[in-house]
């Protein structure tokens, strides 16, 4: 993120804005495969993906082409808090005008999963009745609670498709 400041001069009228990153996943694939007899089957695939990202220690970059960092919240620097936004004031009572941000945490759950169902009711004639679903949310929270997760995903919307697939072999 970058707030125009002319204030700023070490990088250009430009405050840079960053912060440190911890990212957690648990990413899942499931694949499982019956077979009730030569000529009937089932097939599932299931794949949930579950990730938290959350962002600390907000700080600007000192000087163009430097790895150096000013904190907010450390110094003259104030970094507050309130209902989902930040406000960061870079000098405290200096000149500086202190400017707001949304809180950048996030969680993402997401699951998508088929089951095939295959009958070959003569020989080389089949049907295939395929059911797939997909289910996606997101929140603002940033951090990893598998049961809670796991809770919301099943509660998010999905999408259903549904799919009939009939073969019939003919013999000449």
């Amino acid at each position: 993120m970058s707030v125009a400041d002319p204030l700023k001069i070490e990088t250009n009228g430009t405050r840079y804005i960053l912060a440190d990153f911890i990212q957690k996943t648990l990413p899942i694939e499931i694949r499982l495969n019956w077979t009730f007899t030569p000529r009937l089957s089932l097939q599932a695939y299931l794949q949930p993906y579950i990730g938290s990202g959350d962002y600390r220690t907000f700080k600007e970059l000192a000087a163009a082409r430097t790895f150096r960092f000013n904190a907010f919240g450390f110094g003259d620097s104030t970094l507050a808090f309130q209902d989902g936004v930040y406000t960061a004031d870079p000098d405290g009572p200096g000149p500086a005008k202190p400017f707001s941000f949304r809180d950048p945490d996030f969680n993402l759950r997401s699951l998508r999963g088929t089951l095939v169902f295959r009958w070959e009711y003569r020989p080389g004639s089949m049907i295939y009745v395929v059911w797939t679903q997909k289910r996606a949310d997101d929140a603002l929270a940033g951090d990893l609670d598998l049961r809670h997760d796991l809770e919301d995903l099943f509660r998010a919307p999905g999408e259903n498709i549904f799919l009939l697939k009939f073969s019939y072999r003919f013999q000449l």
